[in-house]
């Protein structure tokens, strides 16, 4: 991805990949944008349409761009070897994602251009160097409900300019609710269960089917007979009469229930299940009334789990501490672009490693003495901070050592010299106790890397990934216990900032694993204690 300095609107942002860290920035561009035209109200739905736009176009550039690659590098012509072509396009993408065909538009001059004029009424404009296919989008809904217009102008040759504008007088404004009269509500009801096809079952306090829906019966692809109801019927897990059909029965209150799930294996299908999202209640005479809402259909077990959703919430904060915090942050950005899944970035950022020196001594020397995993923590704890306090993302803990990358070098920078003040204060602390210092070792490089997905659909990391990683590690082991060292390459991006509170010491050269040539390296230098 080529990006550039988007700090003036008449300078456009050139994308060569949508894989990168370029949605803060286009983000920060549009409510500025959306603020000239009053439309500050309208960011997160307008942003949703930008990214489907150019989402759509760079996909439908890198398409362009490899099937040229093809015909110009491998002599495939288009006509009569289109499935195989498409073939090698699916397979490419399957195995490098955008990387290589982004790669190769980066150097020959392809790209989408994004800016946003100061024109009347216009929010954004979207240059692309193809004929745009505007079926490949799903954006037009929304372009209409916000009272927007998309304008599409073919250029001379293959180009093709989007312009979102502004309509005047059919911009979507905010309104407040009314309450809906009792006869409508229940028409609404009707009309969304019927459209969804949510299905009703009712239950006697014994386990008795006593009725079902024939949407019940339709959400499984079963006929509507008595054969299929007793299939139907004979799915229904031991769980859910134990948790829900028995269980409301001896219930003293209300009996209703929410969000439970069953899975369900209907014997006419084959090594299918279905996942259900089950609510309902118990009536004055026993009984049970349950809606029944399909989630997903799944080849095997699936992956999505049974039982209350309030245990799968209760799971869940338990579990999100174990998260990185750098995936719940692109997760929840994934989610806010409609998303499902975290896509491969590439963006340039600064990686810190740093170490407790010597605590594997340590622990062999103090383990009958004193707490190890709460000397630990309570270091890693203030290493943590100092990571969030500068804007950065803890990527892994790796035992008494921390990972951690920044987008701002000099905010690496900072936090480091903040780990490093507050190791002092701790080992003032422990020396006055009688106990053992620990000092840190901090070392830091800047460069580009891939944030991606790294292992198998049954355990993943979501992490950093290069050459930067592995030699910030080779400066962080080179490193003096106490020091901050940073590469020439950090240095040299962090100087032109002007940054006086960052002082560097003279460049020197080491050696590292895995490197043939020297690095140059230099140490910052630190406050008096």
């Amino acid at each position: 991805m080529t990006l550039t300095n988007p700090s003036s609107a008449s300078k456009p942002m050139l994308l060569t990949s949508v894989e990168s860290a370029v949605w803060n920035t286009i983000y920060a561009e549009l409510e500025v944008a959306l603020l000239r035209l009053d439309l500050a109200h309208l960011s997160s739905p307008t942003m949703l349409i930008l990214h489907d736009l150019l989402d759509t176009a760079v996909r439908q550039m890198h398409h362009t761009v490899f099937i040229q690659l093809a015909e110009e590098d491998f002599g495939m012509l288009v006509d009569g070897n289109s499935d195989q072509l498409e073939g090698l396009y699916a397979a490419e993408v399957a195995e490098h994602g955008s990387q290589n065909v982004a790669r190769y538009c980066l150097q020959h001059g392809w790209h989408v251009a994004l800016k946003f004029p100061s024109f009347t009424d216009t929010i954004a404009e979207i240059s692309i160097p193809i004929q745009f296919d505007t079926g490949q989008c799903h954006a037009s809904k929304l372009i209409e409900a916000l009272g927007y217009q998309l304008e599409i102008n073919k250029q001379g040759g293959p180009a093709t300019v989007l312009t979102l504008k502004k309509q005047a007088g059919k911009v979507a404004a905010l309104q407040l609710g009314s309450l809906m009269a009792e006869s409508d509500s229940l028409n609404s009801v009707q009309k969304i269960s019927e459209k969804l096809g949510y299905g009703t079952i009712q239950f006697s306090s014994v386990g008795e089917v006593l009725a079902i829906s024939n949407a019940m019966l339709s959400s499984v692809k079963l006929p509507l007979n008595s054969d299929a109801i007793n299939t139907f019927c004979n799915a229904i897990p031991f769980s859910f009469y134990n948790d829900i059909v028995w269980g409301l029965a001896l219930a003293e209150q209300s009996g209703t229930f929410e969000n439970y799930r069953i899975r369900m294996r209907i014997s006419s299908q084959e090594n299918v299940s279905v996942l259900f999202n089950v609510s309902g209640y118990r009536d004055e005479q026993a009984v049970i009334h349950s809606l029944w809402q399909v989630v997903s259909f799944a080849e095997g077990s699936g992956s999505l789990s049974e039982g209350s959703i309030l245990s799968e919430a209760r799971i869940h904060k338990i579990t999100r501490n174990y998260v990185p915090q750098l995936v719940e942050e692109k997760a929840r950005e994934a989610v806010r672009l409609g998303k499902d899944s975290l896509t491969n970035e590439e963006c340039a950022i600064a990686v810190l490693f740093c170490d407790i020196v010597g605590f594997t001594s340590y622990v062999e020397s103090n383990a009958s003495s004193e707490s190890i995993i709460n000397t630990l923590n309570t270091i890693l704890r203030r290493i943590s901070s100092s990571v969030l306090r500068y804007h950065g993302s803890i990527d892994k803990f790796m035992g008494d050592s921390i990972m951690a990358i920044f987008r701002d070098p000099a905010a690496a920078v900072y936090a480091a010299l903040d780990m490093q003040s507050h190791a002092a204060d701790i080992n003032n602390l422990r020396s006055r106790a009688g106990q053992d210092t620990l000092r840190l070792r901090i070392g830091i490089h800047w460069g580009d890397v891939v944030i991606g997905n790294v292992g198998t659909s049954e355990r993943l990391d979501w992490t950093a990934i290069g050459d930067v990683v592995n030699t910030a590690s080779r400066i962080e082991k080179n490193c003096t216990p106490g020091s901050i060292l940073v590469s020439q390459v950090m240095r040299d991006t962090i100087v032109p900032m002007h940054h006086p509170q960052i002082a560097f010491d003279e460049i020197f050269q080491i050696k590292v694993k895995g490197k043939r040539e020297e690095l140059s390296v230099c140490h910052i230098k630190q406050p008096e204690i």
